[in-house]
């Protein structure tokens, strides 16, 4: 895990929300927008907390993996069977393939990751998966609904600036 942000929130009716964005290994600096906007909603109590996690650009489906591989692995499947179970499409995610390790290597089957993937859990829960190909619009709309959400949620109603 590369970093976790939490904060104070106001006071709301619906269940925590917790994020995982997943970027690319050495990436992570071109999703610096979508993390300030998680910042900003961290703050704002749109989202409880979040996480920013790496992984490579293809993750190993064979029986020898590390323990951050076989986690990496488990939740690139739940999220597909997420989003295979809502009928919607995980843009980027490849298809299983042989492929070798490094130049000399041992071939693996192998799976493409998506560029990017914004998970959200809601008490635990996986409740909504956005992925992310070729920019980070889907992740600043995913995050604007959020918003939206959750300005209808707060039990104290909108917050009102008297000038």
């Amino acid at each position: 895990m590369d970093s976790t942000k939490s904060g104070e929130r106001p006071t709301r009716t619906s269940r925590p929300v917790r994020v995982e964005l997943w970027v690319p290994s050495g990436k992570r600096n071109e999703f610096d927008a979508v993390v300030a906007r998680l910042d900003d909603a961290v703050e704002h109590g749109v989202v409880d907390e979040y996480t920013v996690e790496t992984w490579d650009r293809f993750v190993d489906l064979s029986g020898r993996l590390t323990p951050r591989e076989r986690r990496i692995r488990d939740k690139l499947s739940s999220y597909a069977r997420w989003s295979a179970d809502h009928g919607r499409h995980l843009p980027g995610l490849g298809d299983p393939i042989t492929r070798g390790v490094g130049r000399m290597g041992p071939a693996r089957t192998t799976r493409r990751t998506p560029r990017g993937v914004m998970a959200e859990y809601r008490d635990g829960v996986l409740s909504h998966v956005t992925a992310c190909e070729e920019c980070v619009g889907a992740f600043r709309a995913r995050l604007d609904e959020l918003v939206s959400q959750s300005e209808s949620e707060w039990s104290n109603g909108p917050i009102r600036v008297e000038w």
